[in-house]
């Protein structure tokens, strides 16, 4: 018996029960009253949640973001990840010029073999549907990466993809057991309209939504929802942010079309408004902020489980990296850092406000992301077999984040000021104590490729 945690309150996606949970090698072995044998070792969980480790599968860990590359590699990053209680992510192999879907993939598994310190995933990313690209992607299927990423925006950065091509890769992918994946804006209406805000000298921060609007997002949800319809893929948007978007999604889902929604913790918590402040800069990424008309949708989405994921699209930049932004948005890489405030921003402001409920917190960052991305025999549950990846989750202790109170990368944090109550207490990877009270006991290159289904 390798340890045993007692007296805690287990909390699934679809109940909530005191018990004792026995681990061995890395697995759940024994949830139930467990007697404790000379040597074993104890963690005593009374008073506290026991749930399963968060599933962050949407992260930008050790990434080039067009301008600037973010700060953190990927020790540091899932180190950071690890102290909010995420125990996997999934992050993306991006092409870059010149490079195969392949190249990108082998390249990402370099950077991130024997540096990361929790188990991780990639997603692929594609560009064209040429031949070679159609073959690439059948055999990375079969390896491990079902989930291949498509930009509709970005073209000149080399990321957008043809809608022709989309539509042959959706087929494609679809028929060979895989899902897709979707960055959902409209190139030429964001394009045009930043040209239009740049000739005018209006590039600045509080204009920074109108160069991306709700419309833009919402025409390409539209369209994607119409090749889903015509090839009978799966889809997946990533960072849902509108309502009019969410809308589109609902009424697809009700007529049986495979689409899934994904948003984040910043879409729910932080609005355009936050662009009209003097560190406005500090908020740009791809989509932009929102109305508050827009908050309230997406929070009513999860509660209806029209949406099924929240993520953090992790993405850390410095303070200095975003700094010309504050004078034209179009200098800085899009994005923000937040894969360690992921579970304690849902369990406040979730949880507490009584918004959703703690098994519904476990659906959306835990139970949904392992069953969707090829985990589930593995992670995302609380139950014998599974891989003992759990956080111990202290719901009376107090919380208030500042700039230089985390541990990732970045220097600042675009939640600075707020007081949450709730916080990670002890983090579980394969049944080692990787995090307690704030101290990092994991190793880095413990973590371990998954090969997803």
């Amino acid at each position: 018996m390798d340890l045993v945690i007692k007296n805690g309150t287990i909390i699934t996606a679809f109940e909530e029960y005191t018990a004792d949970i026995e681990i061995r090698d890395g697995k759940i072995t024994s949830i139930g009253k467990i007697e404790d044998n000379n040597g074993t070792n104890v963690i005593d969980a009374a008073g506290k949640l026991i749930m399963p480790g968060v599933i962050d599968m949407h992260t930008h860990i050790d990434h080039w973001g067009g301008s600037a590359k973010t700060e953190d590699d990927f020790f540091t990053g899932t180190r950071a990840a690890a102290f909010g209680g995420v125990t996997t992510i999934i992050d993306f192999a991006i092409q870059q010029q010149g490079e195969t879907v392949d190249d990108a993939v082998n390249r990402r598994r370099s950077e991130a073999d024997g540096m990361v310190c929790i188990d991780y995933g990639l997603h692929c990313h594609v560009t064209n549907a040429d031949e070679k690209t159609l073959d690439t992607v059948k055999g990375l299927i079969k390896e491990g990466y079902p989930s291949i990423k498509m930009f509709t925006t970005y073209k000149k950065a080399g990321f957008k993809i043809e809608d022709y091509d989309c539509l042959t890769l959706m087929q494609h992918i679809h028929e060979q057991g895989g899902f897709v994946m979707i960055h959902a804006e409209n190139d030429s209406m964001c394009e045009s309209l930043t040209e239009e805000l740049i000739k005018t000298n209006r590039a600045t921060p509080e204009n920074y939504p109108n160069s991306r609007p709700n419309i833009s997002e919402a025409e390409c949800i539209s369209r994607m929802i119409l090749f889903a319809e015509k090839t009978g893929a799966s889809i997946y948007i990533v960072h849902v942010s509108t309502k009019e978007g969410l809308e589109l999604i609902r009424d697809a889902q009700r007529r049986g079309i495979k689409v899934i929604a994904e948003t984040c913790p910043h879409y729910l918590l932080l609005s355009r408004d936050n662009y009209k402040k003097e560190d406005g800069h500090k908020y740009i990424m791809a989509p932009p902020l929102r109305a508050e008309s827009d908050l309230e949708a997406l929070w009513k989405g999860i509660q209806e489980e029209i949406i099924s994921v929240v993520s953090s699209d992790h993405c850390a930049f410095s303070e200095e990296k975003k700094l010309s932004g504050k004078q034209n948005f179009t200098t800085v890489s899009p994005g923000i850092h937040g894969t360690e405030w992921l579970l304690p921003l849902m369990y406040h402001f979730g949880v507490n406000k009584e918004k959703i409920t703690k098994q519904q917190l476990v659906k959306i960052l835990s139970y949904n992301p392992s069953q969707i991305f090829g985990l589930s025999s593995q992670k995302g549950h609380i139950s014998i077999g599974m891989d003992a990846d759990m956080v111990i989750f202290d719901p009376n202790k107090p919380y208030w984040i500042k700039d230089n109170n985390h541990h990732m990368a970045s220097d600042f944090s675009p939640y600075s000021g707020l007081e949450l109550l709730g916080r990670p207490d002890t983090v579980l990877s394969k049944g080692k104590v990787i995090v307690q009270k704030e101290k990092f006991l994991g190793q880095k290159g413990e973590g371990r490729f998954l090969k997803r289904t």
